[in-house]
C-alpha cells in the first residue's frame, strides 16, 4: 500500500509536530510534501486495483464545506485567499488520504496505532511536564498567558520571578516546564502549537489515545504483557487528562468508557455512572474565580460570536477571522462555523459530524450477528466512544478547523470503507428528512436555544 506510510507520517506531523521543536525538520515543508505523497500513494494504489475508487458518505458534505469556506474567504479577506485556501486544502487532503487510502481493517489498524501513538506522544510529554520542577517563563502576556521562554531560574510563585535577574520590561510566570520547550499555563499541562491550549490536550488525549488504545486491549486479549503495556497507557493517559484540569476533558474522559457500559449494559446504567461522575466533576476539574471568568468570558465569546452573524447571516466574517473582531476565540465549534462561516456552513459542519456518528452507530448495527466481523466491531465501538467525546467537547471549543477532529473524519470514513469492502451492499446515506431535520436543529439553536441562554447568563 503505497498511500499508507505517507498517511503515519502525516499524522505524526499534524499532530505531534517534530517540525516545530527540531530545527533540522523545519527546512523543508514536510507536512506539504507527506501530503502530496499520500495523494500520489493513493492515486498508485488505485491504478495497480490495491484501492477502490470508492468515496465515503461524508465526503460530497466536506467538499460542500470546503468549497463554502473559500467562498467566505473571497467575499471577506480576499488578500488572506492564498494562505487561508492552502490551510484548507491541506486539511481536506488529510482527511481525504484516511477516508479513501484506508480500506480494509489490516491497514485501519496501522494507522490508527499511529494515531494512537501520536496521541499518547502528547500524553507523556504532559504528564512529564507536570512532574517537572516549576520555570520563570518570560514573555508578552497574550489572553491571561505568556507567550515566551523559560529562564531557568526555579520558582514557586510569579512573584519569585520578578527579583533583581527579571527584565523590568517582561511579563513573567511561574510554571511547570517540560520537554521540547514545552510549559504550563495556570498549573495546567499542556503541549504546544495547535495543542497548547489544555481543553484541546484533553479532547486529544481521550479520543485520540484512549479510546484507541481500548480498542487496542479489544484486539489483543489474551495476551497479559501487551494488556498491561496498554493499560498502563491508558491509565497513564487519563492522569494527564487530570493534570490538564480540564471539566470538559473529564466529561469527555468519562464518556469514553460510558459508551461501552450502555452498549452492554443499557441506559439503566447511567445512573449509577452518574453518581460517580458527578462528585469527580466537582473536585477534580478546575474551580473558584479562575473557573468563573472563565466560564463568563466563554459565554461573552458566544454572544458575540451570535452578534458576527447577525451582521452576515450568509456567508459569515471568514474563516480564521473571529479573533479579528474579538479578543477571544470563539470556544464553541458550532458557534464558530456560524459566525465565520454563516448558517450554510454551520450545518454542513453539523451534518459531517451527524454523518459520522450515523454511519458508526447504523454500521454497529448493520455487522451485530456477523461472523467474522469482531475488528469492525472493536473498532466501530472505538471512534464511537472517541466521537462521543469529541461531540460535547466541541461546544466549549474552537474545534471546527482542527487536525483532530478532521482525522477522526478521515478515520470514521476508512471505517467505513473498510466495512463495505466485506459487505457491498451496505449503504450508509442521509434522508431527506433527517437533512430537514438538521436544517431546522440549526435554526433553532441559532434563534431560541442560545439567544434564550445567553439571556439567562446575563450576556444579552
Amino acid at each position: 500500500m503505497f498511500a499508507i506510510p505517507s498517511i503515519a507520517l502525516l499524522v505524526v506531523f499534524m499532530i505531534v509536530k517534530p517540525q516545530e521543536f527540531v530545527p533540522m525538520l523545519q527546512r523543508v515543508p514536510f507536512l506539504h510534501l507527506f501530503t502530496v505523497f499520500a495523494v500520489l500513494g493513493y492515486i498508485v494504489d488505485v491504478r495497480l486495483r490495491r484501492l477502490q475508487p470508492r468515496s465515503a458518505n461524508t465526503l460530497p458534505w466536506v467538499v460542500a464545506f470546503i468549497l463554502w469556506a473559500i467562498i467566505s474567504i473571497a467575499l471577506n479577506t480576499p488578500d488572506q485567499m492564498t494562505v487561508r485556501v492552502l490551510e484548507l486544502a491541506v486539511l481536506f487532503a488529510f482527511y481525504g488520504v484516511i477516508a479513501h487510502g484506508v480500506q480494509r481493517f489490516r491497514t485501519f489498524q496501522i494507522v490508527a496505532s499511529v494515531a494512537a501513538a501520536a496521541c499518547m506522544f502528547v500524553a507523556v510529554v504532559c504528564l512529564q511536564q507536570g512532574f517537572a520542577p516549576k520555570q520563570c517563563v518570560g514573555g508578552d502576556e497574550t489572553d491571561g498567558d505568556v507567550e515566551g521562554e523559560p529562564d531557568g531560574r526555579i520558582c514557586d510563585s510569579n512573584l519569585d520571578c520578578r527579583g533583581p535577574d527579571a527584565e523590568p520590561s517582561t511579563e513573567y510566570r511561574c510554571e511547570h516546564v517540560g520537554l521540547f520547550g514545552t510549559y504550563s499555563v495556570e498549573g495546567r499541562v499542556r503541549y504546544r502549537g495547535a495543542l497548547k491550549d489544555p481543553n484541546e490536550v484533553a479532547l486529544t488525549v481521550s479520543a485520540g489515545a484512549i479510546a484507541l488504545l481500548i480498542g487496542f486491549t479489544m484486539r489483543r486479549r489474551g495476551k497479559p504483557i501487551i494488556q498491561f503495556v496498554f493499560w498502563t497507557c491508558v491509565v497513564l493517559a487519563v492522569v494527564t487528562v487530570f493534570m490538564t484540569q480540564s471539566r470538559g476533558g473529564l466529561v469527555s474522559l468519562m464518556l469514553v468508557p460510558g459508551v461501552y457500559l450502555i452498549r452492554r449494559y443499557g441506559a439503566a446504567i447511567v445512573i449509577p455512572a452518574s453518581l460517580v461522575a458527578i462528585p469527580i466533576l466537582m473536585f477534580a476539574g478546575r474551580s473558584g474565580a479562575d473557573a468563573e471568568v472563565s466560564t463568563e468570558m466563554r459565554y461573552e465569546a458566544w454572544a458575540k460570536g451570535l452578534d458576527l452573524w447577525h451582521h452576515n447571516l450568509l456567508f459569515g466574517v471568514g474563516p480564521r477571522q473571529f479573533g479579528a473582531h474579538h479578543f477571544l476565540t470563539a470556544h464553541n465549534a458550532f458557534v464558530l462555523t456560524l459566525a465565520e462561516l454563516g448558517f450554510v456552513g454551520m450545518f454542513l459542519f453539523t451534518v459531517i459530524i451527524y454523518l459520522c456518528v450515523k454511519t458508526l452507530i447504523v454500521g454497529l448495527r448493520a455487522i451485530e450477528g456477523v461472523p467474522g466481523t469482531a475488528a469492525p466491531k472493536v473498532w466501530g465501538m472505538a471512534l464511537l466512544a472517541a466521537m462521543t467525546g469529541i461531540v460535547f467537547q466541541i461546544n466549549t471549543l474552537s474545534f471546527a478547523y482542527h487536525q483532530v477532529l478532521w482525522m477522526f473524519f478521515g478515520l470514521v470514513g476508512a471505517w467505513y470503507s473498510a466495512v463495505r469492502h466485506h459487505q457491498p451492499e451496505l449503504e450508509i446515506r442521509l434522508k431527506l428528512q433527517e437533512v430537514v431535520a438538521i436544517a431546522v436543529s440549526c435554526l433553532l439553536y441559532a434563534l431560541v436555544i442560545l439567544p434564550i441562554f445567553l439571556t439567562l447568563k446575563g450576556e444579552m
